[in-house]
């Protein structure tokens, strides 16, 4: 099967281990690692969590360079790490440069604070690269879940992409048109973002009501 990767596809296609999982066993097991990952105060029991959920990408076939955002993630963590070794100064000293000192304590927690944000963002990833959303929405209303509300989870996951690719559409037109979104103050910055979300706001609710229309059609 021939996998394809782009900004309207999400999830995965595979046959692994997860991707047969029921959706709601994964929805589980998603809120519980969370609840884990934030109730323990063990670092090293999260970088393990870590550690376990870094391997289930290539168990699984799945595709972690391809993971939106990641990058902006992994750098956020790395600088989450950097401020708690650089000010938390408990435990035995490990390295003392100038002004720059740092402890077992800090080491340890800015491995507990990075592991933590990245466990979660890698949970996340998990389950939504291999989980479409009407396997989940059915299977929420299989258990109880009004139809209407499962409806409305089931369309609001597929136009998110649709607005997004609308913002893209938006952002290069007005780039082609000459508009310089890295220069000029606050005030311009302001005005730019008015201009960026009227259309985006206007196209938006275009399909929506076209979709209202097309759903009273059929006696929703």
């Amino acid at each position: 099967m021939k996998r394809r990767y782009g900004p309207r596809i999400m999830t995965c296609p595979g046959d692994s281990f997860l991707h047969r999982l029921h959706p709601l066993v994964k929805l589980l097991w998603l809120s519980a690692g969370t609840v884990l990952v934030f109730a323990t105060q063990n670092a090293w029991l999260v970088a393990g969590v870590l550690a376990l959920i870094l391997v289930a990408f290539p168990l699984n076939r799945l595709p972690l360079r391809h993971a939106r955002g990641a990058v902006f993630f992994i750098f956020s963590s790395a600088m989450l790490f950097l401020v708690q070794v650089l000010f938390v100064h408990t435990g035995t000293t490990l390295l003392h440069v100038g002004p720059v000192t740092i402890t077992s304590g800090g080491l340890q927690a800015g491995i507990y604070v990075a592991a933590r944000l990245l466990s979660v963002i890698g949970l996340g990833y998990l389950f939504v690269f291999t989980t479409e959303p009407n396997a989940l929405a059915y299977s929420l209303m299989q258990v109880g879940l009004p139809y209407r509300y499962g409806f409305a989870l089931v369309t609001a996951l597929r136009l998110a992409p649709v607005f997004e690719q609308e913002a893209q559409t938006v952002y290069q037109a007005q780039l082609a048109r000459g508009i310089a979104y890295d220069r000029g103050g606050l005030k311009r910055f302001l005005t730019l973002v008015r201009q960026f979300f009227l259309p985006l706001l206007v196209s938006a609710l275009s399909k929506v009501d076209a979709l209202a229309v097309s759903m009273e059609g059929r006696c929703f």
